[in-house]
């Protein structure tokens, strides 16, 4: 059971995390989402959900993140291990499914994977200060 668990330490939680990622990442288009990938330091998947106030309100952006979430909780072996990864939903969304969901970020892991094998993405360097 514990395989399926969302732990605190998968979660980008800090704005510098969320920013060092989109400024450091690699950027891949889908057709509802953009998804920026990043190594980090360590051996774990660390995920980061950012959903604009543009794609609707409150209770819309949180059933995105909530399916968002919702699929890397179940399918972490598709995300590649050392790396900080933000999904970001853009504005033109229409009522998504779990599946459809499920099927564009499958689709977009997949075609990562080739920057991935090739170690193209950027390497985190140093350690966050705390302010």
């Amino acid at each position: 059971m514990a395989l399926y668990t969302l732990k605190k330490e998968e979660r980008l939680r800090k704005r510098k995390e969320f920013q060092a990622v989109f400024q450091e990442g690699v950027k891949i288009y889908g057709k509802h989402f953009i998804v920026y990938l990043r190594k980090n330091d360590r051996e774990i998947r660390r995920i980061g959900i950012a959903v604009s106030r543009k794609v609707g309100r409150a209770v819309k952006r949180n059933r995105i993140k909530r399916l968002v979430r919702e699929f890397f909780r179940l399918n972490k072996d598709l995300f590649p291990s050392g790396t900080d990864v933000v999904i970001v939903g853009k504005k033109e969304m229409p009522h998504l499914t779990y599946w459809d969901v499920w099927d564009e970020l499958t689709e977009t892991l997949k075609s990562a994977t080739p920057l991935i094998e090739k170690e193209t993405l950027p390497i985190k360097h140093g350690i966050f200060e705390h302010r």
